[in-house]
């Protein structure tokens, strides 16, 4: 049986305890306790909940989580090369679909590359900077792609703003559920 988003409220708190040390202290069934509560979140609730959390972080602490080195952290450091390439294309997929030209925003971003397996954390980093500054609704659909990975969304998105999606999905779950009994 599928628990509620408040019986599993404690174990969520445990993954994003875990996830605020790195991505690499997940265990295997943080992963089914992510997936029953906000994996499974509809995208486009998900994809909501992204946007107002992203948009509630402020740049310079954003930038300060996603930048190598800078308060002594590296996530996007953690991803392999793979997936940097991945999230590169989603981010220029998305860019594309709104009518965005993804080499206008490597510009303004400075990145160097746009060679999606030759990525590096640095400028994966400059572009996720840029975009939570001028374009955050790109951040939605991007994350609704990986919500299953809270690995990828902790290295994407930084700890304030996964507690706020977290939070946000779960009252979203609630109201749902809460509108459906009446």
């Amino acid at each position: 049986m599928k628990k509620t988003p408040g019986q599993n409220q404690p174990q969520i708190n445990n993954i994003l305890e875990r996830l605020s040390g790195g991505a690499g202290n997940l265990q295997q069934n943080d992963y089914d306790t992510w997936n029953d509560m906000v994996g499974s979140a509809p995208k486009d609730k998900f994809g909501r909940a992204v946007y107002d959390s992203i948009r509630q972080v402020d740049p310079d602490e954003y930038v300060e989580h996603v930048t190598p080195g800078l308060g002594g952290t590296d996530p996007l450091g953690s991803l392999t090369s793979g997936q940097r390439g991945g999230l590169l294309q989603t981010i220029f997929g998305e860019l594309t679909r709104r009518g965005v030209q993804p080499q206008e925003v490597a510009r303004n971003a400075g990145i160097g590359s746009l060679d999606p397996s030759n990525v590096s954390p640095n400028d994966l980093a400059g572009l996720l900077g840029n975009l939570q500054r001028e374009n955050p609704k790109v951040y939605g659909r991007v994350a609704a792609e990986y919500q299953d990975q809270p690995d990828i969304l902790q290295s994407l998105l930084g700890n304030k703003a996964l507690m706020g999606l977290v939070t946000g999905i779960g009252g979203k779950l609630i109201m749902d559920q809460m509108s459906k009994r009446r």
